[in-house]
Parts: structure tokens; C-alpha cells; sequence
């Protein structure tokens, strides 16, 4: 895996991933790449094209304004192994902030999966993916972007749960963070 890559790549691996959720990714221009999802052909595998394909797919499933925002300004991340200390300092998603009562001061990782919802979700919800046994190092990096300047947990909530709750205390956990958060270009 690339060390160091664009934000359009983390957008279309991102995108690839999910080919066969139940994220309506429906294009049929993708059924070629949902196939070689299925086979569980590597995304470093994959062409240019199907990588621009992927990161355009993007866009009308995952293109929410909490999203796009969290990639605003940002061109390259660079893969990073962090431990639980530093995830726990990562901030959650509005979204998952809202569900802790959480509406205008923003909440931490920590904050967010220790604290009770103000009211029920769904039992598949990514607070709840503890059940199974901690992530792969080697499995898809979380996703970590900015809001209102803050490093922000976009994608991999059950990956981070998982590894939060049944990770070894000194594992580490592959996420992708925007480059000039680590002092790079």
C-alpha cells in the first residue's frame, strides 16, 4: 500500500470498499468493479481508469456536505499507524456527536464511545461492532479528514470501534491522515 496518496485515490478506495454494501452504488458503469470486488481483486490492482471511475462513483453516495467538507483543502494523506491514544483524539462526525446529545461542541473519538446515546440506533450501528475479533493491520485504513480544523474520523467507524474495544494495548491501526497533519508538503 502506498504510503503517501491523493485524496481523489483515498475517495475512490473508499468508494470500493463499500462496491458490495448495501450503499447504492448503482451505476452500471461499476459492475465490472463490483466483480473484481467479489473476487477480492486488491485496489492496488486496479487501472487508472477504474481508480478515477471509483472516486467519481463517490461522489453522489458518500458526497454529503459533512464529507466534502472533511476533504476540503486537503490533496495527499499519508498512511499512519496510530495507537488507541491517538484515535481517542480524533473527533467524531457530527452525525455520531448528535447521537450523544453532542450539537454544538464537537466530541473526540474517547467522548463519543464511551458516552450512552440519548436515544436508540439500530443494533448494526458502528458503536455497537465490537462483536468479532479486532481489525487486521492489514485491512482498509481508516479515513481521517478536518472539520472546522479538527482531525476528524470519516470513514472506518467499525474498524475503529473493533479496534477501540478488542485491539491489543499496543496496537496500531492503519489510517490515512491528511498529509500536512504530520508536517509534510
Amino acid at each position: 500500500m502506498e504510503r503517501i496518496v491523493s485524496a481523489e485515490n483515498v475517495r475512490a478506495r473508499w468508494a470500493y470498499s463499500e462496491l458490495l454494501s448495501d450503499r447504492p452504488y448503482g451505476d452500471p458503469s461499476l459492475q465490472a468493479l463490483k466483480k473484481k470486488a467479489l473476487e477480492r481483486v486488491p485496489f492496488e490492482d486496479l487501472s487508472a481508469e477504474e481508480r478515477g471511475l471509483l472516486a467519481q462513483a463517490w461522489y453522489p453516495v458518500r458526497g454529503v456536505p459533512t464529507f466534502i467538507h472533511g476533504f476540503a483543502g486537503i490533496t495527499t494523506f499519508q498512511l499512519a499507524d496510530w495507537s488507541k491514544e491517538q484515535l481517542a483524539t480524533s473527533y467524531a462526525i457530527p452525525y455520531f456527536a448528535h447521537e450523544i446529545g453532542a450539537y454544538e461542541t464537537p466530541v473526540t473519538f474517547k467522548q463519543w464511545i464511551e458516552a450512552e446515546p440519548i436515544r436508540p440506533i439500530e443494533p448494526g450501528h458502528a458503536r455497537y461492532a465490537a462483536s468479532g475479533s479486532a481489525p487486521s493491520t492489514q485491512g482498509e485504513p481508516l479515513i481521517v479528514g478536518r472539520l472546522s480544523r479538527l482531525p476528524t474520523l470519516l470513514d472506518g467507524y467499525h474498524r475503529a470501534v473493533r479496534f477501540w474495544k478488542r485491539g491489543e494495548p499496543n496496537a496500531t491501526l492503519a489510517v490515512y491522515v491528511p498529509r500536512d497533519a504530520l508536517g509534510g508538503a
